[in-house]
């Protein structure tokens, strides 16, 4: 739905046999309506899975994967996944037929060199990642080795020593005058690179801080310009509902959120409320669109217009999805009541619900929305 101008009734889809369009194909914005949904089981964008009531033979894979997930540790898989800092993940080959477990720290090949990383997935889970998530591309690099105590020791200095680069390369920064700011550092294992990631907001000329970076700390400088949400997910933190933040434990990827996800589940336009920590909208507010969307099928367009059982004609302004019940303004009595979506067929069926017009239904979606419209990712 085109936010910028009245909804063009002639471009929707009757799929009710009394002629009235859903509230689904009035109130879902055409980002939200044809986006793609992963299958909550492989996680393929490609899959047929829509809805919470579809099924697919993904499901057996997921249970098959877990099955063999008991008893991967005695195996030498073919492929790993490996975890990083910041919860960056890459995928290794195992040519070497090294042995390995879940959250074992392996050594791993880089282009300049060798690496450290944890162990996030194998067998079967990581062979339908890289069907998944990598789009089948074979990964190039290999694990070398299970890490030693040496090595975690030495992982454990790196880690150490981060933290004070950090400090030192937003003190070099305020130097150079550059209009940037340094989230967070990374060793390679063998320090034979230094990756910075930082956020800036427009391109920054940093040629010189590079130059000045590479002598201080002797090794290959690697800048890296990263997102407010990047920003949030390696700093890390607690949300407003008191788990830790989504991006720093199991998301994987970031998807563009903007205030129509907010309306369609009938949320306040406050910003502050809808807000991460990151300053960007939540991204929980994707996890109940498709619910929403399917669940909207069953009912008239907000707005509409309904004689009511006990006389006046009211005005449909909220939708309860999970008790199946709307709530009614009746402007004659300036009084308030309520349907459940029984009722409401039942009035439907006799011709009792009437949908707005354009141009009414455009202002009444406009009436009281803050000015900005879009929060950018």
């Amino acid at each position: 739905m085109d936010n910028n101008r009245p909804i063009s009734l002639s471009k929707i889809q009757i799929t009710h046999k009394d002629s009235l369009p859903s509230a689904a194909e009035t109130s879902v914005a055409d980002t939200i309506r044809n986006r793609n949904s992963n299958c909550t089981a492989c996680g393929d964008e490609g899959c047929d899975t829509k809805g919470a009531d579809a099924t697919c033979s993904c499901g057996d894979k997921a249970k098959e994967s877990m099955q063999t997930l008991t008893n991967v540790a005695d195996r030498a898989p073919s492929y790993l996944e490996v975890e990083f800092k910041g919860t960056r993940r890459a995928l290794y080959k195992n040519d070497r037929k090294v042995s390995v477990a879940l959250s074992e720290l392996v050594i791993i090949e880089s282009e300049t060199g060798c690496d450290i990383g944890r162990v996030s997935a194998v067998g079967t889970i990581a062979a339908h990642k890289l069907a998944a998530y990598y789009a089948k591309e074979v990964p190039r690099m290999n694990v070398i080795r299970l890490a030693t105590m040496d090595d975690m020791a030495q992982f454990e200095v790196n880690r150490e020593s981060e933290k004070t680069i950090t400090k030192e390369c937003r003190e070099i920064i305020e130097r150079f005058r550059l209009d940037m700011k340094i989230a967070d550092a990374e060793w390679q294992f063998d320090k034979q690179r230094l990756t910075l990631y930082f956020t800036a907001p427009a391109r920054v000329d940093f040629r010189e801080l590079v130059k000045e970076l590479a002598r201080t700390y002797k090794a290959r400088i690697e800048l890296r310009q990263i997102s407010a949400r990047e920003e949030a997910r390696r700093i890390g933190g607690v949300g407003v509902c008191g788990l830790e933040l989504c991006c720093t434990t199991f998301k994987r990827d970031f998807e563009h959120i903007t205030l129509d996800h907010a309306r369609l589940q009938q949320l306040s336009n406050n910003i502050l409320k809808l807000s991460g920590m990151c300053g960007r909208l939540k991204c929980c507010l994707l996890y109940e669109i498709d619910n929403y969307t399917d669940s909207l099928k069953n009912y008239p367009p907000l707005h509409s217009s309904i004689d009511m059982p006990t006389g006046g004609v009211g005005r449909m302004i909220k939708i309860d999805i999970f008790k199946d019940i709307i709530s009614v303004y009746i402007p004659q009595t300036s009084s308030y009541a309520t349907l459940t979506l029984a009722e409401l067929n039942k009035l439907r069926a006799d011709g009792k619900v009437r949908i707005p017009t354009p141009e009414e239904m455009y202002a009444q979606q406009n009436r009281g929305r803050v000015t900005e419209d879009v929060i950018m990712n």
